[in-house]
């Protein structure tokens, strides 16, 4: 049998709704218990809703992590953490929500399936996660050969 390696990921955390500081706090400490070890934490980053009109503004950061879980395990390990929290779907892409996680890179892989896309397709487009992604490490998107820190500039 094969072994397994471990995953570095970059997630990306955002949260607009309650409290948005204890929704993030709750979800890395969520992350921990069901997809691996949270190695390295972003500050935060407090912006305006992209995409959608909403009152309530984001809290974003991001967090580097370590697993031993492939990314489809780990995007139902996501979407759990999500429903558990309180986050729920409705047909608008985007809606204020108490969390959000997303996997921005797994390794250097390049995945297009029709549940996930890594890196994430719209991240490098999205100060809001390219600068605490840099905070905690200048990482290469696999796609285009760019940092972080050039995707940022």
């Amino acid at each position: 049998m094969a072994q397994r390696l471990n995953g570095e990921l970059i997630l990306a955390l955002g949260s607009n709704l309650g409290n948005r500081k204890e929704n993030l706090t709750k979800s890395i400490s969520l992350i921990n218990e069901h997809i691996g070890e949270v190695t390295i934490i972003s500050q935060y980053f407090e912006n305006e809703p992209v995409d959608f009109d909403s009152k309530n503004q984001f809290i974003n950061m991001c967090v580097k992590v370590v697993s031993k879980k492939n990314p489809t395990e780990i995007l139902k390990e996501i979407k759990s953490i999500e429903k558990s929290m309180g986050r729920t779907k409705t047909s608008k892409r985007y809606e204020d929500r108490p969390i959000d996680i997303d996997i921005i890179l797994y390794n250097e892989l390049v995945l297009k399936s029709n549940q996930l896309i890594i890196p994430h397709p719209s991240y490098s487009k999205r100060p809001f996660v390219l600068a605490p992604m840099c905070e905690i490490g200048d990482y290469l998107d696999p796609n285009v050969f760019l940092t972080c820190r050039q995707l940022l500039e």
